[in-house]
């Protein structure tokens, strides 16, 4: 099974794999965050908010090639 990229796979099924990639980059964010605002670095915790929320969100892109076979979007 291949995982490709495609935008009108937003709706279909994600991939476990790249559900476990897209949790692990958000839980490392939200770490990177609480620790960024303890040491009062603010540019630093708003980068890492925005590559966790950016990086989980484009998982949703992500779909094996035989979803895509089965519903027609090839």
């Amino acid at each position: 099974m291949k995982i490709k990229f495609k935008i009108k796979s937003y709706y279909q099924p994600t991939p476990k794999k790249m559900r476990k990639i897209g949790d692990a980059l958000l839980g490392a964010s939200q770490f990177l965050t609480g620790y960024s605002i303890v040491m009062d670095e603010k540019y630093l915790a708003f980068t890492c908010i925005a590559i966790g929320t950016i990086g989980k969100f484009m998982t949703n892109f992500f779909v094996e090639e035989e979803e895509l076979q089965d519903k027609g979007f090839t």
